[in-house]
């Protein structure tokens, strides 16, 4: 039989010799209440003073001659979560009081009388004394069983020997739920009782239950500030103080043994960042990219893939790679998880002056973007109270694929996202669908007609812009984009309507009287204008 410590019940107390003697009226539950604590307590308002669990003490002589009073006394017991009152009949109360035996009875509260005069010091002094020694003995096997907790950690023989042991301590069922992988029950829990169990606490059904409240402990298992698991401890009664100390320091071990494994699992992947690396360069099959992430999780179901690239100057990227690239495997360590938790699964690297996201996505494209920008979000929020901040940086989304082989166009069209944002600055969408003419623009430019666009179309009227200090380019722009209208473009540029006719005679004598009637010119100077926009920044 496993001891529990501090389990003391009322049903325990009875059997001492102080009460050999008393009157107990409590049913078999109520002789099964824990106590912690002995007080002795004559004062009628006693809700603030107790912290639960206290056996009180009473001769009744602040309420015996008024049943309101005493009632009331003992519904705040009650309510206080006291585990039990003792009554000494005779000089102030002669006889329990009829109704305080059925609130009592009905509550399943243990109601002690003795019928005769008793030293409250006696019994308060055994009892603490028995406390005192089961809470040394009780330091002293939790001393040991952090010594054998530590000694398992070293040994390296995983995380069911830890999971046993948190068992064999406290006696109780042990569940553990860690996200994303299989629940482990010790001792082993037959399938649909384990079902049932992890559909109790998934839905928060279980601490909904009183009877679940007071067996039932959780400890949630949290690393660098994210929840990897859940761990319960499940007792047949009230868990007891030393189970749920136990419960924490097993939880503690937990923490250190899943970084220990999911570290030394980051470190290989780390090492195997050259095969991804090929990926990204188009040198891997779709069978290939199967197998590969078949072996990596057996359980993804890939619906596509996207590539997000963070932008790295020389001090990110100098922080990443020290300490042989420990911060960087703790941070990716942290974006699997939140990644996992929308649905994809993540191989992070580091690759040239990028931080590079290969996300493979479980959910097809449904809400993939929303998705994806929720858990860069929630990485980000991550870094906000560190000073390495590594996934501020500038983010370039490239195209999705449902092709696995074809990986490396998501990766250039990331890489030409990333370039026009060096180029413009950041784009209020960083997705290399949301572009448009700014894939034009990137063309033009790396083909070195771009400028000579700008020039040729619209180039006399920047050149009268910066002789004169003028504003036609705004003008032109603003006039166009509202198809012509004279109305509108004055009441944007708030100008007056002479104002703009004067500035609109000038225009046609840089562009021609036809520059917004022809269909063909008036688009060619809307791209010339983009242009302009994209070597010298938005016109105002």
């Amino acid at each position: 039989m496993v001891n529990t410590m501090l389990q003391m019940t009322v049903g325990d107390i009875l059997k001492r010799p102080l009460f050999a003697r008393a009157e107990a009226i409590a049913s078999p539950e109520a002789l099964l209440r824990s106590v912690r604590w002995v007080h002795i307590m004559e004062v009628t308002q006693v809700g603030h003073l107790l912290n639960g669990h206290e056996l009180i003490l009473s001769t009744g002589i602040g309420w015996h001659d008024d049943e309101e009073l005493s009632v009331s006394f003992l519904r705040q017991l009650i309510d206080s979560g006291a585990s039990g009152l003792c009554i000494e009949l005779g000089t102030y109360a002669k006889q329990p009081i009829e109704r305080m035996k059925q609130l009592a009875e009905s509550e399943h509260f243990p109601l002690v009388f003795f019928h005769e005069e008793v030293r409250y010091i006696d019994i308060t002094q055994d009892l603490h004394a028995y406390f005192i020694n089961q809470h040394h003995q009780m330091v002293s096997r939790l001393e040991s069983l952090s010594t054998e907790l530590n000694q398992l950690l070293l040994s390296g023989k995983g995380m069911m020997s830890l999971l046993r042991l948190l068992h064999q301590t406290t006696g109780a069922q042990v569940a553990f739920f860690p996200l994303g992988a299989e629940a482990q029950f010790v001792p082993h829990m037959p399938r649909a009782k384990a079902g049932s169990f992890y559909e109790q606490w998934i839905y928060g059904k279980m601490f909904a239950t009183p009877e679940w409240k007071i067996t039932i402990a959780h400890r949630p298992i949290l690393a660098l500030d994210h929840l990897f698991a859940d761990l319960l401890l499940q007792g047949k009664t009230e868990l007891s103080e030393f189970q749920i100390l136990a419960l924490d320091r097993c939880a503690t071990a937990i923490a250190q043994e899943m970084m220990r494994t999911k570290y030394m699992e980051e470190r290989r992947r780390h090492k195997e960042d050259l095969w991804a690396v090929d990926w990204l360069g188009g040198k891997h099959s779709e069978q290939e990219v199967l197998e590969y992430i078949q072996v990596l999780k057996p359980s993804a179901k890939l619906g596509g893939v996207t590539v997000c690239l963070f932008d790295l100057d020389a001090d990110a990227k100098r922080e990443a790679q020290k300490d042989d690239g420990s911060l960087l495997i703790q941070k990716h360590m942290v974006a699997r998880a939140i990644f996992e938790g929308e649905g994809y699964v993540l191989l992070p690297l580091l690759h040239s002056d990028h931080i590079v996201f290969i996300a493979l996505d479980q959910l097809g494209e449904i809400k993939h973007k929303e998705r994806l920008l929720r858990a860069i979000e929630r990485l980000r929020r991550t870094e906000q109270l560190h000073e390495k901040a590594l996934f501020a940086s500038s983010l370039s989304i490239g195209c999705y694929t449902t092709k696995l082989s074809q990986l490396h166009e998501s990766y250039a069209s990331a890489k030409e996202v990333n370039a026009i944002q060096r180029d413009v600055g950041p784009l209020a969408s960083p997705f290399y669908q949301d572009l448009h003419l700014h894939k034009i623009m990137f063309v033009l430019k790396n083909a070195g007609t771009l400028h000579a666009l700008a020039e040729q179309f619209i180039g006399p009227v920047a050149a009268s812009d910066k002789d004169r200090n003028g504003q036609l380019l705004q003008t032109l722009s603003v006039y166009l984009s509202l198809s012509g209208s004279k109305q509108d473009t004055a009441k944007a540029l708030l100008i007056a309507r002479q104002t703009l006719y004067h500035r609109l005679e000038k225009l046609e004598a840089l562009l021609g009287s036809d520059f917004a009637d022809d269909p063909e010119k008036r688009l060619t100077i809307e791209i010339a204008l983009r242009a302009y926009e994209y070597i010298h920044g938005r016109i105002r």
